[in-house]
């Protein structure tokens, strides 16, 4: 079942998606099954309004939970590709840890070979495992599973989100206001203002989530 959405915000219409043979391009590496995601034979959202955009966990605590609630557009895609809802545009999500970005790179190679049931992948969401900056040798893999996305969107550290209760946590939609300017002296209050990174990516993906919808299918 996918989580709790608002119900703001519809990216628009749903194309005509037309039935085709998955042919994998010539020399792709294919990830084995084991380490693909399923592909959702019936709908995840049974209620409307319906997510706008999923976000496909690539590993468990990737931080799906928590972001599908911040989005009120996002839907919980439940580790798989969710192939039967009315919008299948796919954000994954990982942590910036060894493990994560090697799962976040699996399904990444799994969206390129066209395997996701009609999909449309959107792009990849990283979340930091830590504060600070991460080791060389991490920083190295991140630049290479980024580059087999088509957008990239990077959530840091936000120290303030560690004593929230998850029901503390604020929800944005994409006709909120935007919150008021901060200072030294005057910051916004965490659980009534969604952090403005938060903002920004989640209207990056709605945007794209959008933009997919607008354009033509083959």
């Amino acid at each position: 079942m996918a989580s709790p959405l608002s119900r703001e915000g519809d990216p628009g219409t749903d194309p005509q998606i037309t039935p085709a043979r998955t042919v994998v391009p010539a020399g792709l590496r294919v990830p084995p099954a084991e380490s693909q995601a399923p592909v959702w034979d019936t709908p995840i959202s049974t209620t409307a309004p319906r997510p706008a955009f999923w976000l496909l966990g690539a590993h468990g605590g990737a931080g799906v939970s928590t972001l599908s609630r911040t989005w009120a557009p996002a839907g919980d895609a439940q580790r798989g590709w969710p192939a039967q809802d009315r919008y299948r545009g796919v954000v994954i999500v990982a942590r910036t840890h060894r493990q994560g970005l090697h799962a976040a790179h699996a399904l990444l190679l799994q969206a390129a070979a066209g395997l996701t049931g009609d999909c449309t992948l959107l792009g990849l969401v990283t979340v930091a495992d830590h504060e600070g900056k991460l080791p060389a040798t991490l920083r190295r893999q991140l630049d290479v599973v980024e580059s087999a996305a088509p957008n990239v969107w990077r959530v840091p550290f936000l120290a303030a989100y560690r004593l929230l209760t998850y029901e503390q946590m604020p929800i944005w939609s994409p006709n909120d206001s935007p919150p008021p300017p901060t200072s030294r002296l005057r910051r916004p209050d965490p659980t009534e203002y969604l952090d403005p990174v938060l903002t920004d990516i989640g209207a990056g993906i709605f945007s794209a989530a959008r933009d997919a919808l607008s354009r033509p299918t083959s």
